[in-house]
């Protein structure tokens, strides 16, 4: 029967070859990383570039011919204008709740409550005697 010392030896060397049959690998792994990272760096600079393209005239199959794939992300676009409320919605003067979007109008309304506060000041009051 081998020993203890003789064993641990055995695995020692097969944990080195393994250790060097791995080493390629986490190599690449990291200068893949490094790659993909530039590569992210790039999404936002190219899908505005792609953008800037289609408004001047090109068109997705144009721009598809020379070699330009439609971008994984495009630039998020802002509206040059103020924002304007819905025709129709009624407008509110500053720190007006109107009724109808009001929090309170989704309460259910108990018999013989007519809000919460008069329900603690009443239940307040009852034990207080």
């Amino acid at each position: 029967m081998a020993s203890a010392d003789e064993i641990l030896g055995k695995m020692r060397a097969l944990q080195q070859r393994r250790e060097a049959a791995v080493g390629p690998l986490v190599e690449l792994l990291a200068e893949r990383g490094a790659l993909l990272k530039q590569l992210a760096e790039l999404d936002d600079p190219y899908g505005k570039a792609y953008v800037d393209a289609e408004a001047a005239g090109w068109t997705a199959e144009e721009l598809q011919t020379l070699g330009a794939d439609a971008p994984a992300r495009r630039p998020r676009v802002r509206s040059k204008g103020r924002r304007t409320t819905p025709q129709g919605a009624a407008k509110q003067p500053p720190g007006t709740i109107p009724a109808d979007g009001s929090p309170a109008a989704q309460v259910p309304h108990v018999p013989g409550q007519d809000s919460a506060f008069a329900s603690d000041h009443t239940r307040a009051d009852s034990t207080s005697d």
